[in-house]
């Protein structure tokens, strides 16, 4: 490969992010490596570890595209993480009829499937988190439709 194709590449990638901060796409690659959106196989995988390794980031559309849906109702890198984590606890979907894992998968490479989770069903979740909420209790709170408004 070319310097010049690459130039393209990385170009194309930081076009994509924008308004995302360069610091904070790293930072979402990072999550969305643990937590990906969507399957597209190993190689882009690893593609995309090597590309955050190495100062840079993924041009992953479907990445990006979560990443700024989450950012717009409150998310960051980090929130996101802990809020994931604490939703993909297996006795939430038992409890709660409406979390994501009752919902349709998405497939990707090879037919893996992977659940569907929309930042805008979970808007409260950040305000909830910033507020002082456990994680935990703010998870409960957005899946049970009880969240409060907390807007400004």
């Amino acid at each position: 490969m070319s310097s010049h194709h690459d130039s393209d590449t990385l170009r194309n990638a930081q076009t994509k992010w924008e308004p995302i901060p360069p610091a904070r796409r790293r930072e979402w690659c990072r999550v969305l490596l643990d937590l990906p959106p969507i399957w597209l196989g190993t190689i882009p995988m690893i593609a995309t570890q090597t590309a955050v390794l190495d100062g840079g980031y993924t041009n992953i559309t479907d990445w990006i595209e979560l990443a700024k849906r989450a950012e717009a109702v409150g998310f960051t890198p980090q929130t996101w993480l802990i809020f994931r984590l604490e939703l993909d606890r297996g006795f939430l979907a038992l409890e709660f009829p409406n979390h994501p894992e009752h919902r349709p998968k998405r497939r990707g490479n090879g037919g893996h499937e992977t659940t569907i989770v929309d930042p805008e069903d979970f808007a409260a979740w950040p305000a909830l988190y910033a507020a002082g909420h456990r994680a935990s209790a703010a998870t409960r709170q957005v899946l049970s439709g009880n969240a409060p408004d907390l807007s400004p």
